[in-house]
Order: structure tokens, then C-alpha cells, then sequence
């Protein structure tokens, strides 16, 4: 039996991620582009996780898109689907013991409760302003001169 090759493109507001995996199952590439919704960040994605895995379009037997961007991808991809239940169908893929899962991204933050089969049983997001997402998180690492990865060891001090 041969192989069955899927992709999934997270189309965000900063940056877009993509991913192949093989049978469901074994990841066979990913990437990571700076930017997303708006940009060649979606196309470069691709590009090159399709490069990595040495495969074209043609071998991908379906592609599905989320995130902010994911409806510039109708015409590429065959499906699309909210973050919120990618989110949880990747956390459980990776972590099957699972029950909640917090998304800092661009533009908004998102936390999310799995029950044990890692069904979305609520979810809540900021509505009113950026603070706290990714792009407030850069911005603040900017202007304190640190890495992004350094704000939670500084703010424990």
C-alpha cells in the first residue's frame, strides 16, 4: 500500500506555518515563514515544506488551511477549518492526555479546554484590544532590547 501525504497550512496574522505529514501519523516536513495573511509568508510555506520533503502538489492527496489567512487559500487548499478545532485535534495528536491549550497569536489569545477525548468543551478569547498577544509580547521585547523567550524569566523576577 502506498503512502498517503497530507498538508496543513496555518495561515496567521505574522506568520504562516506549514506541515506534511505521512499516513496521518509521521511528520515528514515543516516551516516557518515571519510572516502570514497578506504576504508570500503562505506560498513560502509551502514551497518549502514541499522542497523538504523532495514532493510536489501532486503528491499531497488533500491540503487544509486555517488561521486568520485561511480563506486566501480556497483555491488551493481543500478544506478549511478554525483554529480552535485545529488547535485541539494537534494537541491531542502530540499530547493525547491533554485538557487545555493557550494560543498567544498575533492578534488575539485563545484558551481552550479538551475533554479526555480532545473535543473542544469551551473556549475563551480577548475581544478588545491586542495586549497580551504575540505582536505586544515582540514590541515590548523590542524596546526592552531581550528575546521574546527571555519576557518569562524576567517577569518572574
Amino acid at each position: 500500500m502506498s503512502a498517503i501525504y497530507t498538508l496543513g497550512i496555518d495561515v496567521g496574522s505574522t506568520a504562516s506555518k506549514c506541515i506534511m505529514l505521512k499516513d496521518g501519523q509521521e511528520i515528514v516536513a515543516k516551516s516557518l515563514i515571519d510572516v502570514g495573511a497578506g504576504t508570500s509568508g503562505p506560498q513560502r510555506a509551502i514551497d518549502a515544506v514541499l522542497e523538504n520533503a523532495g514532493m510536489k502538489k501532486e503528491d499531497v492527496a488533500f491540503t487544509l488551511a486555517t488561521g486568520y489567512g485561511r480563506n486566501s487559500l480556497m483555491n488551493f487548499a481543500d478544506k478549511q477549518m478554525s483554529e480552535l478545532s485545529c488547535h485541539a485535534r494537534g494537541a491531542y495528536f502530540l499530547f493525547p492526555d491533554v485538557h487545555t491549550v493557550i494560543d498567544i497569536g498575533g492578534q488575539d489569545a485563545k484558551a481552550i479546554q479538551l475533554d479526555a477525548k480532545g473535543n473542544i468543551q469551551k473556549f475563551v478569547m480577548n475581544d478588545k484590544c491586542a495586549a497580551g498577544t504575540g505582536r505586544f509580547l515582540d514590541v515590548m521585547a523590542n524596546i526592552l532590547e531581550v528575546k521574546v523567550s527571555d519576557l518569562a524569566e524576567l517577569g518572574a523576577k
